[in-house]
Parts: C-alpha cells; structure tokens; sequence
C-alpha cells in the first residue's frame, strides 16, 4: 500500500493502536470464518468502512448522552488507531438507516458527510460536509452541498472522489415542502461536485423521482467516472433499481454521462418505501449489483453483472434462507468481489457472505453464515471494504445492554 507523508506525523499524534479501549470488549480474536475479531465501546454505531492510502479506515458515530460524534479510525498493524474527532455536537441525527460516511482522493484528501437535525420541522434534516488536506488528520468547517431552504429530508449521500476534490449524490427531499399531498410528492436524486478552489458547485438533477428512504449505492468505473444505484419510483409504485452514470467536468459541475437504466426487472409494487438499498463493487472488467426485492412476496437477495461496454446481465438469487436485506459489497486486492446481506433461517438473524473471482466465477459453492447478527433497527446496515492482502473488513453494529460497533476480517476460500 501506498504511504503518505503524513502518516507518521498521523499515528503519532494518534498513537498505535485504540487498546485501552478495545481490549475490555474483544475477548476472541477468530469466531467462526470472521478474524481479527474488535470490538468499540458502547455507544457506538452505525460503522462505514473505506479505503484509505493507508488501508481500512473506519467512520462512526459515538452517543454520550445527548451530544453525537462524528470520529473515524485507522487499521494499524492488528488493531483500531485512537479515533480523530471529525464533529461532536448536541444537534447531529443518529439514524439506522442514513449513516454518516467518509471517502478518500488521490491526493491525500478526504472527505465526510453527517446529518444535522432541521428544528422547523418533523422528520426535517439536511446534509453537513467537511474536508481534509492530510489525511483526515484535521477537518474544515461545515459546509453544506444542497442550498435550498426547503423543510425537508436530505440524505443517504453518497461520496465520489474524482482528482481534484469529489462529487455527492443525494436524495432530496424539498418537493415535499409545501406539497398538496406528500404521499404523491417526487423524492430527487440530486448531486454535486466540490473543489478545493471553488467549494460545491451548483445541484444536478439526476432522477426527478426516487424511493425516498433507500440507501444509493457508487462504484468508480474503470474508463472513468461513476455507476451510481438507486431503487427508483415510478408512477404506479413500481420500486425496482436503477442506475446512471456520472461524471465531473472541468466547468465545475456534474455532467450526467448516461440516465437510469434498470438493473433488474424484479416488478416490485409497493406503496412505501421499504429502506432496503443496493451495493455495488467494480473491478477491472465488470461491476457487480446485489441488492434486496420482496417482488411477489418473496424476499430475495438479488446480483447482476455490469461488462464494462454498460451490459447488465441476467439477474440470480443468492440468498439460501429468508432474506432480509442490507447488502454490502466489495473488491480486494486480488480483484476478488465479496458480499454480504442479512437473512433469517429458523428465525436466527445472521449475516451471509459470498465471494466470486475477477472473472465472475463463484469461489464458494455457497453462500456462507459469517456471524449472528440483530436484524432490528438498531443492528443497523453492515459495511464492507477490500483489503489489499486479499480478502474483507466487515463493520456491523452488536445490540444488547451496551449496543456497539464491531468488526472483523474474512479471507473466503473454496
């Protein structure tokens, strides 16, 4: 892996490794196929995993009482870095399902986004964004992306470094201020870029309506720019995926370079949105979907492959039991896709894993149970990020008495 030249100012302003703290909650180091087993203190949820020049780092946020923070980690060597403080406030909204994230450019930047609460209304909050010149080290001042006035819900973004700063896509709800009948009002995908030099330029709509609460998906393309994945709404409540393509420009703004295009036909019609988002991983020659339908009535984990021409192919099912949902998808070092989803066999929440080689083949015969998880609202969404050595990180949040965030490494083999 690539170093920084702040990584050693980095880590010793940081210290080694977060022991002190780690070391009370992880009693096992290897449970099943998961390695390297850590657990975060209490308090802690809603895990984002990305990759850093420097390897894994994750994004979190940490409850005392009624101030939210905003921190993130670094893997060093076997354990957790002492976490960097990215925002701490009484005003930031902790949702299960619209988590705060992070991503790193080229460049040694970085990049985070979190929620802070609008008090003018009911369900109301908007998007908070701050940047990094070394590394995530140290943070700018809260910006914001969208620069409406509206009354209205805006989140579940998604980050895109480019080589000069990154874009955002966001779902964005301001047609529902004001709106005769919000049931019928358009949820938007929206999207920006942001520049060192010129901050965020002005807002692109990609889709005029979207499912309202479902977490988008992006994935870098190999011939440049961006897949981006989204469970789109149409007129007659059909609810099934859509993706485009995007790019940034040097006008300071985001070009659309190709508009939705399906990625499955699952033909789900539901009056509601069900929070159930896609996942994309793209390697050198294909991308891969996965992502969550109850078309019919039949839950189901679903995949497709992307050719690097834009080819979807036929769509296939993954899940062995009920599925849940909740998908997170990845590729490592050795061009290997990995994913994982929730799903229910015997009434036992677990979370499965499969894994397919650069060429698309299946390395399992299976999917595989990794680890029990709590499928509720408060076990959240897992994350999954690709290390370089080969196989996974997975970040998922544990429920009980003392609710925390927990992670570990997956190496599948046949």
């Amino acid at each position: 892996m690539m170093n920084r030249p702040w990584r050693t100012a980095f880590e010793f302003t940081l210290g080694a490794v977060w022991a002190v703290l780690l070391c009370s909650c992880a009693e096992s180091e290897s449970r099943g196929p998961l390695h390297e087993m850590k657990d975060l203190p209490a308090g802690t949820s809603l895990p984002g995993l990305a990759l850093s020049p420097d390897g894994p780092a994750l994004l979190f946020a940490e409850e005392r009482g009624d101030t939210v923070a905003i921190r993130w980690s670094q893997w060093v060597d076997t354990g957790w870095s002492t976490p960097v403080t990215i925002v701490e406030d009484t005003g930031l909204l902790v949702n299960w399902a619209d988590r705060p994230s992070m991503a790193f450019g080229p460049q040694g930047d970085a990049h985070a986004h979190w929620l802070r609460m609008d008090p003018r209304g009911d369900f109301c909050y908007g998007i908070e964004t701050a940047h990094s010149v070394d590394g995530g080290l140290t943070w700018s001042e809260a910006d914001r992306p969208h620069r409406d006035t509206a009354v209205a819900e805006h989140g579940f973004a998604q980050w895109m470094p480019t080589r000069d700063g990154a874009m955002l896509a966001w779902l964005d709800g301001r047609q529902f201020d004001g709106h005769p009948n919000p049931a019928k009002a358009p949820m938007e995908v929206r999207a920006a870029r942001w520049t060192p030099a010129l901050g965020w330029s002005d807002e692109v709509v990609l889709d005029s309506s979207a499912c309202t609460c479902c977490p988008m998906a992006s994935a870098a393309l190999s011939g440049g720019g961006y897949l981006l994945t989204y469970r789109d709404r149409t007129a007659d409540e059909m609810r099934d995926f859509s993706a485009v393509e995007i790019a940034s420009t040097d006008a300071h703004s985001v070009q659309l370079i190709q508009g939705a295009v399906p990625v499955g036909a699952d033909g789900w019609r539901i009056a509601g949105c069900p929070v159930n988002g896609s996942a994309l991983a793209s390697g050198a020659d294909r991308t891969l979907a996965i992502w969550f339908t109850n078309a019919e009535d039949q839950p189901r984990i679903r995949m497709a492959w992307r050719s690097k021409e834009g080819v979807w192919s036929e769509v296939e099912n993954l899940q062995r039991a009920e599925a849940v949902g909740r998908v997170a998808a990845a590729v490592d070092g050795q061009g290997r896709f990995h994913a994982i989803w929730m799903e229910r066999e015997n009434d036992a929440p677990r979370l499965m894993g499969q894994c397919w080689m650069p060429s698309g083949t299946p390395l399992l015969t299976e999917a595989i149970a990794l680890t029990s998880v709590d499928d509720a609202r408060a076990g959240g969404f897992p994350s999954l990020v690709g290390l370089e050595r080969g196989g996974v990180m997975l970040a998922w949040t544990t429920t009980g008495k003392e609710a925390h965030v927990r992670t570990a490494t997956w190496t599948p083999s046949p």
